[in-house]
């Protein structure tokens, strides 16, 4: 019997706490996670994992993850990546970013919520979406 291969998603918090939060959540949907902590480690760790998914806060201490992910989405070979912002701005301030991230996501995050955006965004890889504002 043929085994399915595990959506894989990489984790990008500088929260360690959190970021033990959301890679137990994830891997516990049967999620293949990496989970990093650092932006600088970012690029090298997507050549390495090549995830299906990319979640991100947008706060990290040693960089932007608008930057960042709007870096990635102009790269031509992984401009597809769903990339999901997780921040603890307030509505309006998220309505307010000018990004090219697939969705943002508001902290504290409803957990239902999180993982639902992350299958959507994995079932569309690849497809045009408009963003999404949670």
């Amino acid at each position: 019997m043929k085994s399915v291969p595990k959506n894989k998603i990489l984790i990008i918090e500088d929260d360690l706490q959190m970021l033990d939060a959301l890679e137990i959540l994830f891997s516990e949907e049967g999620y293949t996670v990496a989970a990093i902590n650092k932006a600088a480690d970012v690029e090298p760790t997507l050549e390495r994992f090549e995830p299906h998914l990319m979640l991100m806060d947008i706060r990290l201490e040693d960089g932007d993850g608008r930057i960042i992910c709007d870096r990635i989405k102009e790269k031509q070979l992984i401009k597809d990546l769903p990339i999901i912002l997780i921040t603890a701005l307030s509505y309006r301030e998220i309505s307010e970013i000018d990004t090219l991230a697939d969705a943002i996501i508001g902290k504290p995050y409803n957990v239902n919520t999180l993982l639902l955006t992350a299958k959507q965004l994995i079932s569309v890889n690849g497809t045009e979406s408009s963003l999404l504002t949670i």
